[in-house]
């Protein structure tokens, strides 16, 4: 089994915050700290969040979700029974408008795939049926926030059949304690994401190892699936985070002939630090 590792958890602090998100559209410390894009172009960059679902009837996610797939039961519906992959949702792409939060980018279109059932579980040959769907569909991202012990060289391959297509898959290094890197992330093709907080340190719940870069994952407020918002931590949304910035910054790669690796290490803030906890460092888009 596979699942997501991340726990809600109850600066001005999150718990300001939530006071006034029915009232106000407030800005988390993670946003302030990688920066968002309003603007949208006519191509929107194609996100495929592969997770528990997302709840399309928030008020700050309406009109993101442009197609769905079921991987654990092709032909129903997507909901979130789970509150995971809302949470995910909202940080990249939460609406710009009176209340709530506002996500990373609103230049993206979601592609909500569900891979995790009620209790955040899931199976492989399900992530590997969900990315071969993202495959299909032709999408620029792949966002997986959650991950697993285990190797597995069909899960690999799928993965490296998507990257050679121009997919950019980015998954959570996992809250190991200090352990190693999960799966997928953990795969060469893979970008790997840990978690800072708002003091830039390393949680000690993080994995060590093959880190590519962190992103915010400390007192994280987002969309819940029951139309408000909570307080969030791990990987997981560290990973949205960084999904996101890389959004926007394939946006302006279509208009200039460079590597995605050459655009991604111009927007990279160095921590001072050990590469196995903080990769190459922070991706900001501002």
């Amino acid at each position: 089994m596979i699942g997501c590792e991340g726990d809600s958890k109850n600066l001005q602090t999150p718990e300001e915050q939530l006071d006034k998100v029915g009232e106000e559209q407030v800005i988390p410390w993670g946003i302030e700290l990688v920066g968002y894009q309003t603007s949208v172009s006519k191509t929107p960059v194609k996100v495929a969040v592969l997770d528990s679902g997302i709840y399309k009837e928030h008020e700050d996610l309406q009109g993101k979700v442009v197609k769905e797939f079921n991987a654990i039961n092709p032909g129903q519906p997507v909901e979130d029974d789970y509150g995971h992959g809302t949470a995910v949702a909202g940080i990249i792409t939460a609406n710009d408008n009176d209340v709530g939060i506002i996500g990373v980018t609103q230049d993206v279109e979601l592609y909500d795939v569900k891979v995790l059932n009620a209790e955040g579980k899931g199976s492989v040959e399900d992530l590997i049926s969900a990315i071969e769907w993202c495959m299909a569909e032709q999408v620029d991202i792949i966002n997986i926030s959650f991950g697993f012990q285990s190797k597995n060289r069909s899960l690999e391959r799928v993965i490296e059949e998507a990257v050679s297509q121009g997919i950019i898959i980015v998954a959570a290094a996992g809250n190991t304690y200090g352990l190693g890197v999960d799966y997928p992330a953990r795969f060469h093709h893979t970008l790997s994401i840990s978690a800072i907080d708002a003091d830039m340190n390393r949680p000690s719940s993080t994995a060590k190892g093959k880190v590519d870069y962190v992103a915010p994952g400390v007192s994280i407020i987002s969309t819940d699936p029951v139309g408000g918002y909570s307080i969030y931590e791990g990987t997981s949304f560290a990973t949205a985070y960084a999904t996101g910035a890389i959004a926007v910054l394939i946006s302006d790669l279509r208009e200039v002939d460079q590597s995605i690796d050459h655009i991604l290490n111009q927007h990279v803030h160095f921590l001072e630090g050990v590469e196995d906890e903080f990769g190459k460092g922070i991706l900001v888009i501002k």
